[in-house]
């Protein structure tokens, strides 16, 4: 990403320093500030400081919002609310459900009870000589 310059510096030179500055730039087909801002960053003793001038400015740009993050947060939001819905929905239906069935398996009533109570008994109750268990 690069950023358009918007800062000014002025330099003087003599007149003879600006005609040689205009006849390389001409030469090399760029601008004359492009010539001056290429010449200062490949300047060794400045060029690290002026890279990190570059990368603080760069930095404090305003950033416009992203376009892909605001629709994938959108889309998020919308699912999150779809699956609130639909499990208050199910809920709700669970529990009107629960309030509709019968019990799945009545309570046995007490002559249910001495019944089976008779029959465990008398699965044991003879053996091969016809004497009763003594339990």
């Amino acid at each position: 990403m690069t950023t358009k310059p918007s800062e000014r510096i002025v330099v003087f030179v003599t007149p003879a320093q600006k005609l040689a500055i205009s006849k390389t730039a001409d030469t090399l087909g760029i601008s004359v500030s492009e010539l001056m801002r290429r010449a200062v960053l490949n300047f060794n003793a400045t060029s690290e400081q002026i890279k990190v001038a570059g990368l603080v400015d760069r930095l404090r740009a305003p950033k416009a919002p992203d376009p892909l993050n605001a629709a994938l947060k959108s889309v998020a939001e919308k699912a999150a609310a779809r699956e609130a819905r639909e499990a208050a929905a199910n809920a709700t239906k669970r529990a009107a459900q629960a309030r509709s069935v019968p019990p799945a398996h009545p309570a046995p009533d007490a002559s249910e009870t001495e019944l089976e109570h008779d029959a465990d008994q008398g699965d044991d109750a003879s053996l091969t000589d016809g004497t009763r268990s003594g339990r």
